[in-house]
């Protein structure tokens, strides 16, 4: 089946009325931004303020959003309706994550205005984010497909975003190897170290590792979200 802007056009306009709609949606959207204006007016290097708010972001917007926009879908049946379409798997899903792809950027790239650390290899800032921002979206796609209504999104999805959030920033203070290890795995600790790198110039050489990273938990995030979407499409 060949992809179809008229319906990834269409899936995408819904998405937009959903979240104009959705006042909680919003809310969640606009807390990272709120926490760049608190901590702007805050001593400290501003790198690592970036770093915490851009993890903000991913989460909370990129994949809790996602989820609870997938989860409410289900509630209303308006996915099975998208399931039972001509629309393919990828317009689907292309359809339902573009705004929210597109929302996370603008507020990572707003972030880093507001805590005037735009600098560094942009080129590079920018493509980590938007592989980040591909990860978090497929892994909340996930999570809304899994949960069975918007309320358990909490549920299913809060443990594990908060293991990506909070494990890159506590794992100083983490005495066990085996679970720095396991950190040390997490694509949101190699987007930690490999930030301040960028921002302060640095090239490809010095953060390949952690792109390279990142890109395996892309393509593993991808697997699965297809993988819940094709037997939430068979049941």
């Amino acid at each position: 089946m060949t992809f179809s802007m008229r319906r990834f056009s269409a899936i995408f306009r819904k998405e937009v009325q959903d979240i104009k709609a959705n006042a909680s949606v919003l809310v969640m959207a606009v807390l990272p931004l709120v926490f760049s204006f608190v901590y702007q007016q805050m001593d400290g290097p501003k790198e690592q303020i970036a770093n915490m708010v851009t993890l903000m972001a991913l989460t909370m917007v990129g994949s809790f959003v996602q989820a609870a926009l997938i989860a409410e879908e289900k509630e209303k049946h308006t996915l099975r309706v998208m399931m039972l379409s001509p629309a393919s798997t990828l317009e689907v899903l292309l359809g339902k994550s573009a705004l929210t792809a597109l929302i996370t950027f603008v507020i990572c790239i707003s972030n880093f205005a507001i805590l005037g650390v735009i600098k560094g290899n942009m080129v590079l800032i920018t493509l980590f984010l938007l592989v980040s921002i591909f990860f978090f979206l497929m892994l909340g796609t996930a999570i809304g497909l899994i949960a069975k209504t918007t309320a358990s999104t909490s549920v299913v999805g809060m443990p594990i975003l908060f293991v990506f959030l909070l494990a890159p920033m506590l794992g100083q203070f983490i005495k066990s190897d085996f679970v720095k290890k396991a950190i040390n795995f997490l694509p949101t600790k190699h987007l930690a170290d490999a930030m301040p790198k960028l921002l302060a110039g640095k090239g490809f050489s010095t953060v390949s590792g952690d792109l390279i990273n990142i890109i395996v938990w892309c393509v593993l995030s991808i697997i699965l979200c297809i993988v819940i979407y094709k037997k939430k499409q068979m049941d």
